[in-house]
């Protein structure tokens, strides 16, 4: 779960949506800004990331929840504020980017891709070894990769490169994987099957999840709880909690519907604006509306 930063170390458990979670700190943010130049990309966010605990990062493009991943994995220095670590080290937390911002051309195997996972372990002089490659292979296998290893990973579907990508976040033992937009531009079925095997590791091999994601399908299914980025944090609950259509435009900034198919929302869509009519004749709008899927044969009759 994440919690607004005070500063202390509560011990023991709670019981969260997913189940029983422990309140163990891994990472505290305390008062942290970023900026870049004149852009103020996070202000002033105080939280702190529990043990054990999913979250998704909800809000709108440009606010703040890439950075917010970089700032916990230790990839952007705040402006001001400070990141604590509790037994934790950085080498510990797996950082998976968004497929869009990596070159899968690099002419690399999958398995290539997925020691170099293992490289903070190694440092600087060791080169990775047979125990290494092992571990490796695990993983890919773990994923379900393993009769992939030796092809070249741009040659991989996007699915599968997702896959070598958590494969190469798990190589390195960590104990929180940060996942930027894991499923972006994936059909349904296979961020389905994506979310159950990032549920089945947390799992098997206790981890604590943060991820960012537009596609509120996952919250419900396969998260704690829910963080609202924009610019700040601005909300922290179990998913139930925040379907109302008027926190979303606050969030958002706009207008929102929720769209309902079962028990929870799993897509939210910015209503179409209204048309207005044009002048001298305010039933234009009403009519083209009206005959927008009329077939040709019944346009023009009365």
């Amino acid at each position: 779960m994440l919690h607004q930063a005070n500063g202390s170390q509560p011990g023991g458990t709670f019981r969260g949506y997913g189940g029983q979670v422990s309140s163990k700190i891994l990472v505290s943010l305390e008062d942290v800004s970023v900026r870049f130049q004149e852009l103020t990309a996070l202000h002033d966010v105080n939280i702190q990331i529990t043990a054990g605990s999913s979250t998704a990062l909800i809000g709108p493009n440009g606010g703040g929840k890439t950075t917010l991943l970089k700032v916990i994995a230790g990839l952007i220095k705040p402006t001001q504020g400070r990141v604590r670590y509790y037994d934790l080290k950085r080498a510990r937390i797996g950082y998976v980017p968004q497929e869009s911002v990596v070159d899968w051309r690099f002419p690399v195997s999958a398995l290539d891709v997925v020691l170099m996972g293992r490289y903070p372990a190694l440092g600087l002089i060791r080169r990775a070894g047979r125990h290494d490659r092992e571990i490796a292979l695990t993983m890919l296998a773990r994923v379900g990769l393993r009769d992939v290893a030796i092809r070249p990973v741009g040659a991989l579907s996007g699915g599968q490169k997702q896959r070598v990508a958590i494969a190469r976040a798990l190589v390195g033992e960590p104990k929180l994987i940060l996942l930027d937009e894991p499923t972006s531009g994936a059909d349904v079925e296979a961020k389905d099957r994506f979310y159950s095997l990032i549920r089945e590791l947390k799992e098997e091999l206790s981890l604590t999840i943060l991820v960012a994601s537009h596609d509120l399908v996952v919250v419900p299914s396969f998260v704690d709880d829910v963080a609202c980025v924009a610019k700040s944090v601005h909300l922290h609950a179990c998913p139930s909690e925040i379907w109302d259509e008027e926190h979303f435009q606050r969030l958002y900034g706009t207008q929102m519907e929720a769209i309902f198919h079962g028990k929870v929302p799993h897509r939210m869509v910015e209503p179409p604006a209204k048309a207005k009519p044009s002048r001298g004749d305010p039933a234009r709008t009403r009519n083209t509306r009206n005959t927008r899927n009329t077939p040709k044969s019944e346009k023009g009759k009365k």
